[in-house]
């Protein structure tokens, strides 16, 4: 299985990597949702744009502390679906708990953090352009040259 993702420049010109997706709202539909990938992020935490789609399904989670280089950030725990569409075209889906900022300064994009992406191999290739996650029945190799 292989989820492609890409490099894509933000409003402020910073090219970051990014994977597409979608988040199961509590209106029973899915919403696209772009995923800033971030390989040092705990957790996947929706921006506060989405916040009115998923209200609905909020929970308690006490336990869980969201903070980042800014400090602590206000958010609600969700239990939701995320899903990812396969190269070939089908839907892959991780359901969990997640995070959703309530503050809109906390971030502009969604971070895709290891709660979801210590489900699969991951590559970050900046100088070859590609974005990816893998499965089985997909591999990857390092060849020395």
């Amino acid at each position: 299985m292989r989820v492609n993702g890409r490099w894509l420049a933000g409003e402020d010109g910073e090219v970051r990597p990014i994977v597409p997706g979608l988040v199961w709202r509590a209106d029973d539909r899915w919403l696209e949702v772009s995923f800033l990938l971030d390989s040092g992020a705990d957790r996947t935490v929706f921006s506060s744009r989405y916040l009115h789609h998923l209200r609905n399904l909020e929970m308690d989670s006490p336990r869980i502390i969201l903070a980042g280089i800014g400090g602590a950030a206000d958010f609600i725990t969700v239990e939701t679906s995320i899903g990812f569409v396969r190269h070939d075209g089908e839907l892959v889906t991780v359901r969990g708990t997640f995070g959703v900022f309530t503050k809109g300064e906390s971030a502009d994009l969604s971070i895709l953090g290891r709660d979801v992406t210590n489900n699969f191999s991951v590559i970050y290739d900046h100088p070859g352009q590609r974005i990816a996650l893998l499965a089985p029945p997909h591999a990857y190799e390092i060849k020395s040259s």
